[in-house]
């Protein structure tokens, strides 16, 4: 019950019918809906990085990225909005795989996470970002940040 009653709360708040959120949760992904400030506005699915939607909301997109990659995220995003400004098309996307940090038992655990980062246009434009846990930071205390075309699986670009 709780959680339907959650799933409700989120779906009136982005536009989304309850079971649109199920569906969303039943993938195991992250799935938020971020402003251009970085300023979580709506945790449509939170659970699989261990947070709760009320941890996320209204905090930084940042918190839940390893600090190290914090500057290729930012400049990557900024460089999608920007090219986003400029096209005909309604949204513009990349993925990238970067380190999150898990919340497990009240602390932090770093993990690499496939993100897909789209723009929603509007007033105010917004990013939605959906992420997928990948596997436990095996990279020697190196970066692993990485962005792709958001429809290809070949490397795009590696900052």
């Amino acid at each position: 019950a709780a959680a339907a009653a959650a799933a409700g709360g989120v779906s009136a708040s982005v536009g989304l019918d309850s079971r649109t959120v199920e569906l969303l949760e039943a993938t195991g992904c992250v799935v938020l809906l971020v402003g251009l400030d970085w300023t979580v506005e709506a945790a449509i699915t939170a659970e699989p990085f261990g947070y709760s939607r009320q941890q996320l909301v209204g905090g930084s997109l940042l918190r839940l990225m390893h600090p190290e990659e914090h500057l290729a995220l930012v400049q990557t995003t900024q460089a999608l909005v920007a090219a986003a400004a400029g096209a005909e098309s309604p949204r513009s996307s990349l993925r990238a795989t970067h380190r999150v940090l898990l919340h497990e038992n009240g602390a932090a655990r770093a993990a690499v996470a496939d993100s897909t980062i789209s723009i929603i246009r509007g007033t105010p434009a917004r990013l939605l970002v959906s992420s997928r846990y990948a596997v436990p930071v095996e990279t020697n205390g190196g970066p692993v940040f990485r962005v792709y075309p958001a429809r290809q699986a070949s490397v795009y670009s590696s900052v």
